[in-house]
């Protein structure tokens, strides 16, 4: 039986709440759009679904941290269509909160969401608000990221699957990893031993642009902090460039040398400069 406009919507939430890539790729297609207007750091339009899903993802924790309450007024549908007017208001602590007016028009098309755009009664109050509301990144900010940037003759695609493939990740990364999925969501947890000690790395993946970006939050079991671990790729004349930004490093105890920036700056540079270089050398 062919779904309602609101069953694909419900389908969709449902299983972007799980992380469950297969579900949303049911009910959304492929090359889904979603603009969300302003002139703020979620504004824009999202092309794909792994971009759309990002900002859902990243709009998911600003409505968590605050604390929403939200009055549907109207919910209409008429065959391709869908529109959501709702009132918001949030009740954060720290004091950055919006009280306003918001319109969604979803768009269908073969059974599957094809385009979503927000509209705002007053929209410069939504660009104060988002310009102002901290994302888990803006937060490290003030800790100064760990930048190494490195070309490869390799081409993108062979780039991105030495990132991203587990088996060759195994062979310049971490050869305890036994699992990896380029999916937001994806968490994963593996024992590396360093200095004689053995250290639970737990990822999970926040963004996916394939072939161009990925971001995977990392913490260490029994220890406070987290970073964000980002590969971006871009090509540079005939070489494909990757470039590595680790945020939060400082957030882990710093009485501990295993933790230190130090520590940090030579394993990245182990890893990308050195172990990865050579093996993109010798396969592709």
């Amino acid at each position: 039986m062919e779904k309602t406009n609101q069953e694909l919507i419900d389908a969709f939430f449902d299983a972007l709440s799980k992380g469950n890539m297969v579900g949303v790729k049911k009910v959304m297609d492929e090359n889904v759009t979603w603009t969300f207007l302003g002139q703020h750091k979620l504004a824009g339009t999202k092309k794909g679904i792994d971009e759309v899903i990002a900002f859902f993802n990243k709009m998911g924790v600003i409505m968590t941290e605050s604390n929403p309450s939200i009055e549907k007024l109207i919910v209409a549908s008429n065959g391709n269509y869908l529109i959501e007017c709702q009132h918001i208001k949030t009740n954060r602590a720290d004091g950055i909160n919006i009280d306003h007016y918001v319109s969604v028009l979803w768009t269908f098309e073969n059974g599957k969401i094809v385009s979503g755009r927000h509209f705002f009664a007053d929209p410069k109050s939504v660009d104060t608000y988002f310009n102002a509301v901290p994302l888990h990144t803006d937060k490290l900010l003030g800790i100064k990221p760990v930048i190494i940037e490195q070309t490869y003759k390799a081409s993108v695609s062979q780039l991105w699957k030495a990132l991203t493939d587990v088996t060759q990740m195994k062979k310049w990364y971490f050869e305890t990893l036994n699992t990896f999925q380029p999916e937001i969501g994806f968490e994963t947890e593996f024992l590396v031993n360093t200095n004689d000690k053995n250290y639970l790395h737990k990822w999970k993946v926040t963004e996916v642009i394939p072939e161009k970006k990925i971001t995977c939050r990392w913490k260490f079991g029994g220890y406070p902090g987290e970073s964000f671990v980002t590969f971006e790729i871009s090509t540079e004349k005939n070489l494909t460039k990757l470039r590595l930004t680790d945020v939060g490093i400082e957030s882990f105890p710093q009485d501990n040398p295993d933790f230190s920036r130090e520590s940090c700056i030579e394993g990245w540079n182990y890893f990308i400069c050195k172990q990865l270089k050579e093996f993109l050398d010798r396969y592709s």
